[in-house]
């Protein structure tokens, strides 16, 4: 049985059964229509899966909120359209319910709270209409330009807590549906600090995105070129450092103390059953920072567009971070002196040796005091300590845990939907026992930056600690797969899955590819033990304690956060046949 958290959609149509006597071929007819040519289209688009189909009913997956709401709005305000010649008696309108919860999958079948939740929901939609929960409410904020009505809290059957509903207000416009690129005109000159009328934070990296040309000679393809920029720009936009703006940025920028700029180019070629795209990014002096080329079978145009709608925005905030970081450390701090500084201060702190860390926290501290309002330096103070549980250094666990929340809040109050802050927050309630306030932090995280690839390879480390291995792997090489230039920590995560596992061999494959294990000598060591390698896992010991010479087996396990107890004396096991003191 598998479990996973999701966003869970679900939809039936409005007197089906009355449809159905009237006029039943024409029913049938009109429904799978109206899947094939709009559910099944606005689904794909927004990256949902159905995973179950039962007569009129549909439940469908997102992997975040606004995804799945703005989905449900776009094919509600589009079946009105639908029907709006149509007599009363011929028309089919649909109900549509929105939760977040668990779904478990178990013999081909799909159950779970979440699934429940979601169904009782959407029994009390209004016809033509969407009702959500309040969890759903919740997460989405005020990032969407949709009013939502309060419907109070609601008994609904077999669910043992009333659920607080409100319905998704479509008589607005339909302000919710997905806005067209704007066109690549070139815009009148201005300061790069403002784009019309806009006014761009200095502690954020402007990246401007040219819509990816066709280069196919068929002006029918253009669509491809334009739903690739869109699906590109939907997924960099949530990320918190980025401003994103979709068209070509203006030719003679003018402003003392210009923002960080950079420009993402791409063009997409098809020849036959071939899909070429390219992409680069350049920054404002026209040097290129890094480029790629995607080679695709045409064989599903919804999955060449989810492909790339990870790939690319993965690719870029690896990139543009690091030459950020480059562009700071050659040189003074500006006057852009907190950013600056937060930027040296994370540079320092990736290297974790004590010097350097020590270095990062009066980096972090001198951008707070510059600019306390920028959240970005309490959260590098928040990870300052939590990287000394997650490398087992000899700390008061609660007060580094409440050390840590305190920032985090800060952070938190500052900038709501900073992903780093509540990514965060997950390895604050996983290392106090807080399972599912831990997944449920983490997801959020995932939510905002699904394609933030250290975010996914610290999950899949979370996810091995909760015993949820499989999901701890698919995380972890998702986050490989989409950040070839990975850092080693990356393998050492996807690992320790596969040794809690079983799977010692593929473990030690993952590990050896490690350039400097560092702390992952624990591993490592009890990696070879578990192998009966004894020798080499008592040499791997030897190298943890040269680096860690206060590491004990006691203070190992009484630390780690293991749901599951058994699978942690798996490890100590591994640990004390490589010869590790107790």
């Amino acid at each position: 049985m598998k479990q996973r958290l999701s966003v869970i959609m679900a939809a039936d149509v409005v007197g089906y059964s009355r449809l159905m006597g009237v006029d039943e071929k024409g029913t049938l007819s009109a429904l799978k229509l109206h899947r094939h040519e709009l559910w099944d289209v606005k689904i794909a688009s927004y990256q949902g899966h159905t995973i179950k189909l039962v007569g009129d009913g549909m439940l469908t997956e997102f992997q975040t909120a606004e995804e799945a709401v703005l989905c449900a709005v776009e094919i509600q305000l589009e079946m009105r359209r639908r029907n709006a010649h149509l007599p009363g008696e011929r028309r089919i309108e649909f109900r549509i319910g929105i939760n977040i919860g668990d779904l478990l999958f178990d013999d081909d079948d799909v159950y779970g709270d979440g699934v429940n939740v979601a169904a009782r929901i959407e029994s009390i939609a209004r016809p033509g209409g969407i009702a959500i929960s309040a969890s759903v409410r919740d997460t989405l904020g005020k990032r969407l330009d949709i009013g939502f009505e309060d419907r109070g809290e609601h008994a609904l059957k077999n669910i043992g807590r009333p659920i607080r509903i409100f319905d998704v207000n479509l008589d607005d416009g339909g302000k919710a549906e997905k806005p067209e690129p704007a066109p690549a005109a070139e815009p009148a000159a201005q300061p790069i600090g403002t784009h019309r009328g806009r006014e761009f934070s200095p502690n954020r990296t402007l990246l401007f995105v040219s819509k990816f040309s066709n280069l196919s000679g068929d002006p029918d393809q253009d669509y491809f070129g334009a739903g690739i920029t869109e699906d590109v720009v939907a997924a960099l936009a949530r990320f918190s450092r980025l401003t994103v703006v979709v068209q070509r940025p203006p030719s003679e920028p003018q402003r003392a103390e210009p923002i960080p700029t950079y420009i993402l180019e791409g063009s997409v070629r098809r020849l036959g059953d071939r899909v070429r795209v390219n992409a680069k990014l350049i920054n404002v002096s026209g040097e290129q920072i890094w480029a790629e080329k995607y080679d695709f079978d045409l064989v599903d145009i919804f999955h060449i567009q989810d492909e790339l709608s990870r790939s690319i925005p993965a690719a870029l905030s690896v990139k543009i971070e690091e030459a950020e970081r480059q562009r700071v450390l050659g040189k003074p701090v500006t006057s852009l002196r907190a950013y600056d500084l937060y930027l040296r201060g994370r540079h320092l702190h990736q290297r974790s040796n004590p010097d350097d860390v020590r270095l990062a926290r009066e980096m972090y501290l001198a951008a707070i005091e510059d600019d306390p309002q920028y959240s970005r330096p309490y959260i590098g103070l928040a990870w300052i300590e939590l990287r000394k549980l997650k490398w087992n250094e000899i700390v008061e666990i609660d007060t580094a845990l409440a050390t840590a929340s305190a920032l985090l809040g800060k952070a938190l109050k500052l900038n709501p939907i900073d992903s780093d802050t509540h990514w965060a927050l997950g390895v604050v309630h996983l290392w106090r026992g807080e399972a599912e306030r831990a997944v449920a932090c983490y997801e959020r995280a995932r939510e905002l930056a699904p394609n933030n690839c250290d975010l996914l390879a610290e999950y899949c480390d979370a996810l091995g600690y909760l015993g949820r291995l499989d999901d701890a792997i698919r995380m972890g090489e998702l986050a490989v797969r989409l950040n070839p230039s990975r850092p080693d920590w990356y393998l050492w995560d996807i690992a320790a899955a596969k040794f809690l596992s079983g799977k010692y061999l593929e473990a030690l494959s993952l590990l050896e590819k490690m350039a400097e294990p560092g702390p992952a000598y624990r591993l490592l060591a009890a990696t070879y033990a578990q192998l009966g390698r004894l020798e080499e896992a008592r040499q791997a010991a030897s190298e943890l304690l040269k680096i860690n010479p206060d590491f004990s087996i006691e203070r190992y396990s009484a630390r780690a956060p293991y749901l599951d107890k058994a699978l942690m004396a798996k490890y100590i096991e591994g640990l004390r046949l490589a010869g590790l003191p107790e």
